[in-house]
């Protein structure tokens, strides 16, 4: 099922830090999805539920107010996630991140020097106030 997505967010997916991110919950949903739901059919396409995940996880991705300078989500100070998704997204990030030194250790090393990084401040919303003339009569 594909997103509709406005144009500003697609062109945050296409910043490199925010894609790999998209690569990396896509690959650990694979994982994911293919150890726990053994009832699907053996091919790489994901349940409906873990699909479901993965879009929501692009659509907050495509949000990310810090962009580039994306801290890793554990050290986020912004939770963009809702309870029950963030819940999903632990009981995969748990379940995958061991497997997926098998598949991607050099995501896991990149990873891990991320979780390093101080996490950058919330940025601020940027508001323009527009003062108009006053004129005294």
């Amino acid at each position: 099922m594909e997103q509709q997505l406005s144009p500003k967010r697609l062109k945050q997916l296409s910043l490199p830090k925010i894609a790999e991110e998209v690569e990396v919950i896509k690959l650990m949903t694979q994982i994911y999805c293919k150890g726990k739901h053994t009832d699907r059919e053996k091919n790489d396409e994901l349940c409906q539920e873990c699909q479901d995940f993965v879009n929501y996880a692009i659509k907050r991705l495509s949000c990310c107010p810090f962009g580039e300078e994306k801290p890793v989500c554990k050290k986020c100070k912004i939770h963009c996630f809702q309870k029950d998704w963030k819940a999903k997204a632990k009981e995969v990030m748990a379940y995958s991140g061991p497997r997926l030194i098998f598949k991607r250790p050099g995501l896991i090393f990149s990873h891990l020097l991320m979780s390093l990084k101080k996490a950058p401040d919330k940025p601020r919303a940027v508001r323009i106030s527009v003062v108009k003339d006053k004129k005294e009569i």
